[in-house]
């Protein structure tokens, strides 16, 4: 055999690199161990845009050695569900299923977390942002978001749904009632033509609904009422149909419905239940009834919040902010000062509650939804022209507006001037006819359930608003009239249809002892008054009052009553400009009549300077 001394070299090489590895490996046995790679989390979705109603798979691959995975978690709580968690150890990859909830009401961010289980301080997380899915219908042709309205028989709307991020789908179709309410045509996922019944025996509501496709919990709908004749864009229904309230009939209120907007438009809400109020001016909202929107409320320089104060002959009050607002009611609308009533009380001025204790804030306690005050004045602080409450009639001015820190105001707090650009204004001054009103009702003989009326606006501005044959009565410096009745002459008389009976003083009729704000005679009585304007109008009026107590009582179901009447103040008291001297027309004068509301300052074709009444 052969000897190689070559191999034999490279064989003693390679023994002594493994000896010098080997110890090398000892050297390092006597140190720390080895280190492991950092626990950590790498999350992903497979739907980041995740919509309302929607859902996503939410995958986190775990760098974990030990294989423990991950625990999921949903911030807020409850907003959405987490499902089918699943981990797969030989890919150490984590899901969960996220499903966003059907309905949101406020912008929300939620946010989705996986947790190391070996090492809790290790997670990583996915945020989410959603916000409410809004359908906003509106007229095609306008482009303005629709308010309740009434149309013609056989007249056609054209509708457009306006759907917010996440309605990609769109919406569908629907009307109700389903039988007698017109039809729907063209329809798709964003548009449709709704046209009205051939005919109509009397006025007719119905619904136009849009529903989303992705999230069916969602839906507009818009209020149309279909009139036998005499609809038209500046027409609006009136109901008297007991109030918004559930279980509560408040009889003789008429109530109408509004769309309410932020200043841009950019959110809005339909209000019902809004009292038709001549008696007052602007527009008064329960916050309460208006939980989709947010108004901020007018500040001055300082940063003060504008308060308003309205107070009624009942001794009760409202409180609240000035806030801008957006109002539509048919389809007319203007951007106006509103006062916006607090949900909850806060401090009020002395001035303002004069010790009363009742405040209106719930629609329980005022009967509505808010006050739409369409007296014959464009803000609530101006009487026959002249405003008391911007510096130039008076240096005092009375207690309607305050200005208040954010945290509220003090007992002892005054009133301040403020310009009639910021005060509470009327609505229906600051639209396209906007010189005034006209209510109608038709005639009303018995208690009944309810009635439909109409309220028009513009006084000989439009084909359907001409003064026909109605007299009109001038009004003095305080807006008032006389009233001729039983030897007295009533020289504050007004007409007011947020007065639930007509209101005089009278020496023969008992008062009720159940509801006392009325009278209770043993049988009908028939009676007359004439009304006389300060320099034109006169007429005679024949009216009759009943026993409140048993009708309120024998037709407790009802809301329409056409012979209340109650006591104010006391027979013969009346001096003359005293302010005993009043004899308040309420609603009951409305029904079988066309009363008209001129506004100061404005002008109506061929009659007097207002402001004035007509009927």
């Amino acid at each position: 055999m052969s000897y190689d001394k070559t191999d034999f070299a490279r064989k003693a090489l390679l023994t002594f690199c493994l000896a010098a590895l080997l110890g090398l490996a000892g050297c390092f046995k006597s140190g720390p161990e080895p280190m492991q790679t950092p626990i950590s989390i790498a999350i992903s979705t497979n739907n980041p845009s995740v919509g309302i109603g929607q859902s996503a798979t939410i995958t986190a691959v775990v760098y974990d050695q030990s294989s423990q995975g991950v625990v999921w978690s949903a911030s807020p709580i409850n907003f959405g569900t987490l499902s089918n968690p699943t981990f797969d150890p030989s890919t150490l990859t984590a899901t969960v299923k996220y499903t966003a909830p059907s309905v949101v009401a406020n912008s929300t961010k939620v946010i989705v977390t996986a947790t190391s289980i070996t090492n809790p301080n290790i997670s990583a997380s996915l945020s989410f942002p959603f916000s409410p899915l809004t359908i906003a219908l509106q007229n095609l042709l306008t482009g303005s978001t629709l308010a309740p309205l009434t149309l013609n028989p056989n007249d056609e709307l054209d509708v457009f749904a306006a759907v917010s991020t996440g309605g990609a789908s769109g919406v569908t179709w629907s009307l109700s009632p389903a039988t007698g309410a017109g039809s729907l045509s063209y329809a798709n996922s964003t548009t449709v033509l709704y046209t009205a019944p051939p005919s109509v025996s009397a006025p007719t509501s119905v619904m136009l609904t849009a529903t989303s496709v992705n999230t069916p919990a969602v839906s507009s709908s818009a209020e149309i009422t279909i009139l036998p004749s005499g609809a038209g864009p500046n027409v609006v229904t009136v109901n008297v149909n007991g109030g918004p309230v559930p279980g509560q009939v408040y009889p003789n209120r008429a109530f109408t419905s509004i769309l309410l907007c932020t200043p841009s438009g950019s959110a809005c809400q339909t209000v019902d239940g809004i009292l038709v109020d001549t008696g007052s001016y602007g527009l008064r909202i329960l916050q309460s009834a208006i939980p989709q929107l947010n108004l901020s409320p007018v500040t001055d320089p300082s940063g003060n919040i504008l308060e308003n104060c309205a107070t009624w002959p009942d001794g009760s009050f409202l409180w609240g902010p000035v806030s801008v607002a957006n109002v539509a009611i048919g389809e007319e609308g203007a951007i106006v000062n509103v006062q916006l009533i607090n949900s909850t009380l806060s401090t009020v001025p002395e001035g303002c509650s004069n010790g009363a204790t009742t405040y209106d804030n719930t629609p329980q306690l005022l009967g509505a939804n808010g006050i739409l005050g369409i007296g014959p004045e464009p803000t609530d602080c101006t009487v026959a022209g002249v405003n008391y409450c911007d510096g130039s009639s008076q240096p005092t001015p009375p207690n309607l507006y305050y200005a208040c820190p954010s945290v509220g105001c003090t007992t002892a707090d005054t009133p301040v001037l403020v310009n009639a650009t910021l005060q509470v204004s009327n609505p229906i001054a600051s639209f396209y006819d906007g010189n005034g009103v006209v209510i109608q009702f038709p005639a009303v003989s018995d208690p009944q359930a309810s009635v439909v009326g109409t309220m028009t606006f513009g006084i000989r501005t439009e084909s359907n608003n001409g003064l026909g044959s109605a007299t009109v009565f001038t009004l003095d410096s305080s807006d008032n009239f006389t009233t001729m009745f039983n030897g007295q002459t009533l020289t504050n008389s007004f007409i007011d249809s947020g007065s639930s009976g007509l209101f005089f003083p009278d020496y023969s009729l008992p008062p009720c002892t159940v509801n006392t704000e009325f009278y209770c005679p043993t049988s009908a009585v028939m009676l007359s008054a004439t009304n006389v304007g300060q320099t034109q109008g006169q007429s005679t009026v024949n009216f009759t009052v009943e026993d409140a107590d048993g009708l309120l009582f024998a037709f407790s179901q009802d809301s329409v009553f056409p012979t209340l009447a109650g006591p104010s103040q006391t027979h013969g008291v009346c001096s003359q400009g005293g302010s005993a001297c009043v004899f308040d027309w309420g609603l009951p004068f409305f029904y079988g009549r066309s009363v008209y509301m001129a506004i100061d300052g404005m002008t109506v074709i061929n009659a007097p300077a207002p402001p004035w009444v007509a009927y």
